[in-house]
């Protein structure tokens, strides 16, 4: 099926379902601006998350926005409310249903996203490397693991290829703030829209995906002395631990548990710097195009990432990538193997690179 333009006047509706944390949301949103530059009179239908609602409204090229309440509709099924949640996935049912979809795109290749699909009511229903029983609700399956692996989205930009459309340019979406929230100037302790400063995000589930926390203290003090900047550590209140181990030592700032997705992003925005492993924040850095170092291990997904302001520093090993299945004996070798010298010498030509754009476009 391809969406490339056709010469017909009648409006194509489609609908992309992209569930899942923020980082994969991240580096697909690209789709969204692509099908709508390229396809042939489209309106476009998004299903996220409810709690990425803040990083997608008022997307350009995104003429509706749908939630999905999985938090709910999971209590409801635990709870045993079971009148209640069909009552709710009929309401889900109809809402899709008066679009009329004529696709439906499930980039998460999952059952609650292929279910997602088949409740639109699409005839033509194309899933991503559909699995766990997926497949027997989507028309058609597209593998993920075929195209250039080493692009950022290259799934997505196969996917694209497919239906007869360009993957170029891959620009990634995050929506700015509604308004500016001054609590954010008060908890950092300085106006962050315009003092200069480093943001980490040291921390994501998977512990085989994390960087020593010794080594972020390395970093941080040597930033600190080097450039002259504050740090600002973001992520969730699972790791209030390791952080406060990370800012007792440097003086960083710490905000892991204390801001929401959409202030994190604002943060992220104008940052003079931005060092991550593989969670969402980094993926969402690129978009800003700040300097951005990526730390990626057991499952880099992508060594490009676009722009000249972002580097991704992996060193592919005989085990590599594990997804989820580390044959280390928890040792982390692909993590640990990568050293604060390494992260500091990609740093010095991005803060240059940074220093001589400032400079020429003030």
């Amino acid at each position: 099926m391809s969406l490339a333009p056709k010469t017909t006047s009648r409006e194509k509706s489609i609908l992309v379902v992209r569930l899942g944390d923020i980082g994969d949301l991240v580096i697909s949103n690209p789709i969204a601006s692509l099908i709508k530059h390229h396809a042939h009179n489209v309106r476009q239908t998004w299903v996220i998350e409810e709690s990425h609602l803040p990083l997608m409204r008022n997307h350009p090229d995104i003429d509706h926005l749908i939630v999905w309440q999985s938090s709910r509709w999971t209590q409801l099924l635990k709870s045993g409310h079971w009148i209640q949640l069909a009552r709710e996935l009929k309401r889900l049912r109809r809402q899709l249903k008066e679009r009329h979809y004529d696709i439906a795109l499930d980039l998460q290749g999952l059952f609650s996203s292929a279910f997602v699909a088949r409740l639109s009511g699409a005839r033509i229903r194309i899933g991503l490397g559909s699995k766990n029983g997926s497949y027997w609700l989507v028309t058609k399956t597209i593998s993920r693991n075929i195209g250039e692996q080493t692009q950022m989205g290259s799934e997505y930009r196969y996917l694209l290829s497919q239906l007869g459309m360009p993957d170029a340019p891959w620009q990634t979406y995050v929506a700015q703030p509604e308004q500016r929230r001054a609590d954010i100037t008060e908890r950092l302790g300085f106006d962050y829209t315009r003092e200069q400063y480093a943001v980490f995000a040291p921390f994501t589930t998977r512990a085989e995906k994390r960087w020593p926390v010794k080594y972020w203290q390395q970093i941080a003090l040597r930033i600190r002395g080097r450039y002259q900047l504050k740090t600002v550590i973001l992520g969730t209140e699972d790791f209030a631990e390791q952080a406060k181990a990370i800012a007792s030592v440097t003086g960083a700032i710490n905000l892991i548990g204390k801001t929401h997705l959409d202030e994190a992003a604002d943060i992220i925005r104008h940052a003079s710097l931005f060092v991550g492993v593989a969670t969402g924040f980094t993926h969402m850095a690129h978009t800003f195009k700040v300097p951005v170092v990526g730390i990626f291990g057991p499952s880099c997904p992508y060594s490009y990432a676009g722009p000249d302001t972002s580097k991704v520093i992996f060193h592919e090993r005989f085990c590599s990538p594990c997804r989820k299945k580390p044959t280390c004996n928890n040792r982390y070798d692909c993590m640990v193997e990568i050293k604060p010298d390494e992260v500091l010498a990609e740093i010095k030509p991005l803060m240059k690179a940074a220093a001589e754009f400032r400079k020429y476009s003030s």
